[in-house]
């Protein structure tokens, strides 16, 4: 058996209290939304006390998998650039009561009060690309550079989801090294007792985020170069959608070969994954790549970019999972590899091994036990206690 990770774990201790700082969360579709809704939902499985601070377009409390989500409302609301003055007022004031503050994303702006604003220490996952994904935000981002420098000095130990990762932030922040470990993120595979009616064709799955750097519009070209029985489905929401549909239709692929589902409920979204022949992803930058994960974890032949972070997932499932690795930007080879992959059975991988969920939890709240002070944790009890 494990021992306990935080240190003191005797009878009068308290769970410890984890305020999670992130520029959205679920409902809101992405990378880093996703992972902190299943660390957030594992954490509080593993006992801890959680709660989300995040912005959105109007304030709310809510309960979501047991966490305490609370929604400050966004004083800009620009797409790119979301801030909240009421969730810095409220970092400034009440980040006492947590024993420690765990932000997420170097490229939004909610991790800069959860470092600026208070003494709470700090564990940051930055789920770092090392650049923008448009024209203003590349140009934006050096500038940018000596506030994200002022974050990672604060941080008490940095969470990089891949190597790949961790040597991008070295490069940029030399200073951070020893602070840097590597967590890789976990599988959640989708449920497959569900029982779905028969679809005709292959349905190629494209899940994540509509923007022009996860380039969904090369696989919508590829689409023309596969026989009318492939049918792209591509689940997400986000600012590209527009222009996708219209690519898709400038280039005569209707609904019956390129579905835009949007977002998706839970079960549904495991009635697509059940009914898919393959899945896609042909992001240019990628912390990690959970949708690929997610995939080879269900045993879904699978294509990818050549990206590290791919290339790095494809070193961690070993050789007996079906994934092909391309240049998106090559539209035969790209066609070429969805072909195959859709025609290969998907296979049963039993235990794969690709960390889960309960591994990622068990290695966060390490990083958690040597960041928070012993004295944080241990309640006092009887005569002169008191109640943060």
């Amino acid at each position: 058996m494990a021992a306990a990770p935080y240190g003191d774990q005797r009878r009068g201790a308290r769970p410890v209290r984890i305020g999670v700082v992130t520029g959205a969360y679920h409902p809101d579709v992405g990378g880093v939304e996703t992972h902190a809704r299943r660390l957030c939902a594992a954490l509080v499985a593993a006992g801890d006390e959680v709660e989300v601070l995040t912005q959105h377009a109007v304030g709310a409390d809510e309960t979501i998998d047991g966490v305490l989500v609370r929604r400050f409302p966004l004083t800009v609301a620009a797409r790119n650039y979301r801030f909240s003055a009421a969730l810095w007022s409220y970092l400034r004031g009440h980040a006492g009561r947590y024993d420690l503050l765990h932000a997420h994303s170097y490229h939004a702006l909610a991790a800069l009060p959860a470092a600026l604003t208070n003494d709470t220490p700090l564990v940051f996952t930055p789920h770092y690309h090392g650049t923008g994904h448009s024209r203003v935000r590349r140009a934006l981002h050096p500038i940018y550079r000596p506030v994200g420098r002022r974050i990672i000095a604060r941080s008490s130990r940095l969470i990089a989801v891949t190597n790949a990762e961790r040597e991008l932030l070295v490069r940029h922040f030399p200073e951070a090294a020893d602070r840097i470990v590597v967590i890789p993120n976990g599988t959640d595979p989708v449920r497959f007792d569900i029982e779905v009616a028969d679809e005709p064709g292959r349905s190629i799955l494209c899940v994540g985020r509509l923007e022009r750097y996860k380039r969904v519009d090369r696989v919508i070209r590829a689409m023309t170069r596969l026989s009318d029985e492939h049918r792209l489905d591509v689940v997400g929401a986000g600012p590209a959608r527009d222009e996708l549909e219209q690519l898709a239709r400038r280039l005569g692929l209707g609904d019956d070969r390129v579905r835009f589902h949007g977002r998706l409920a839970e079960d549904t979204f495991a009635t697509r994954m059940t009914v898919a022949a393959a899945a896609v992803s042909a992001s240019a930058h990628e912390a990690f790549g959970m949708a690929v994960a997610d995939a080879l974890a269900a045993g879904l032949p699978t294509v990818a970019s050549f990206i590290p972070a791919h290339r790095e997932l494809a070193v961690m499932a070993g050789s007996g999972v079906p994934l092909w690795l391309v240049n998106p930007d090559d539209e035969v080879a790209l066609a070429d590899a969805l072909r195959v992959a859709s025609a290969t059975e998907r296979i049963d991988l039993g235990r794969h091994p690709l960390p889960t969920w309960s591994d990622v939890v068990l290695e966060t709240r390490e990083v958690y036990a040597g960041v928070v002070p012993r004295a944080r944790l241990i309640e006092q009890s009887g005569a002169g206690a008191t109640e943060r």
